[in-house]
């Protein structure tokens, strides 16, 4: 049975995802979970034309995401999406995934932690952001963060300890 993978990236599909993501989790399906780019097909065809043939992608809507989350696959496929709260409407789909990766996410008018320190990549993150990872690890999911599979891989709590409230 194939497994789901999830990352938060706000850059969606690029090179780090195809070039190093892909092989290394064996991702057969790559799924961009974004509302306004699902509507705009001029811009999805953009992102998409870099894919090699190899790999399934598209862009889905937040709700489409959900239905394949349901659906059962042969292929392992990698969910992204850009902010750390689009987890939120995946808090049971996330329980299912083998693993969910922190990735990259620039500074936002709400973010006050600043958690690039621990890894190497760009990761800011609001108060909404840490309580909404805290959820998710307490639910028993593997939260890393993790830029690059050669990176190492740090757990949310090792991350957490960063945050200064």
């Amino acid at each position: 049975m194939a497994k789901n993978y999830f990352r938060i990236d706000d850059r969606l599909i690029h090179g780090q995802i195809v070039t190093a993501w892909c092989g290394h989790l064996k991702i057969g399906e790559i799924v961009a979970i974004d509302d306004k780019l699902a509507e705009n097909k001029t811009l999805q065809s953009i992102m998409l034309m870099g894919i090699p043939s190899q790999y399934k992608a598209h862009v889905v809507t937040s709700g489409e995401a959900k239905a394949l989350f349901a659906q059962p696959s042969d292929k392992n496929r990698l969910f992204v999406t850009r902010f750390p709260q689009d987890l939120t409407r995946y808090r049971e789909e996330l329980k299912a995934c083998e693993l969910v990766v922190i990735g990259n996410a620039a500074r936002r008018p709400d973010t006050k932690y600043n958690l690039t320190k621990g890894g190497g990549s760009v990761f800011f993150a609001s108060d909404a952001d840490v309580d909404l990872f805290d959820e998710i690890a307490a639910d028993g999911v593997n939260l890393v963060y993790q830029t690059v599979p050669k990176s190492p891989a740090k757990t949310w709590q090792e991350m957490r300890k960063l945050v200064k409230r």
